[in-house]
């Protein structure tokens, strides 16, 4: 239950959650890196979700996540061999953003938080939180919520910080 609370807290955080990935990573956490936002890894990774060779069935919400993020008889594969995948292969997938040399994944996602990191957290928030709302919504109910936050986004201070620094052809520097 405290593991399963974890990647909830993950799932749910309203900012950007970066995954930096060496190695193996195999179940428990390939369920940590899915309940991510974006994932770097290095190119010699290896990923599995071997649960069935063991004969036990998935745990920390890796069927939701890639419910929800695969075809279904491609999820179906990956479960029920528990063969092993190359971070290509998740990267041809969707599932890794960023693919980088051996020993140089947390470099890679430091250098993602950065760039991240200069846009309005107010806005990163909000594209979160409309993302995963949205595979429940219908879409009036996601067209409403996009207004709704866009208008809030617009009154944020960060909002003028962001249009001034346009028209200006400058850098922004948004408040935290």
């Amino acid at each position: 239950d405290t593991f399963h609370a974890w990647i909830e807290c993950l799932e749910t955080f309203p900012k950007p959650v970066i995954a930096a990935v060496e190695g193996a990573c195999v179940g428990a956490g390939f369920s940590l890196v899915l309940a991510c936002d974006l994932v770097v890894a290095s190119s010699d990774s290896v990923f599995s979700l071997a649960y069935s060779n063991v004969v036990l069935s998935p745990d920390g919400g890796a069927t939701w996540q890639l419910a929800r993020k695969l075809p279904r008889n491609l999820a179906l594969q990956w479960l029920m061999l528990g063969e092993r995948l190359s971070a290509a292969q998740l990267h041809e997938r969707g599932l890794v953003n960023q693919l980088c040399p051996a020993g140089q994944a947390l470099n890679q996602a430091l250098a993602l938080a950065e760039r991240l990191n200069a846009r309005a957290g107010n806005v990163m928030c909000s594209i979160k939180e409309l993302l995963t709302s949205a595979q429940a919504s219908t879409l009036s109910d996601q067209l409403d919520a996009e207004r709704d936050h866009l208008v809030r986004n617009l009154h944020h201070p960060n909002g003028g910080i962001g249009i001034q620094a346009f028209l200006d052809k400058s850098s922004p520097h948004y408040q935290r």
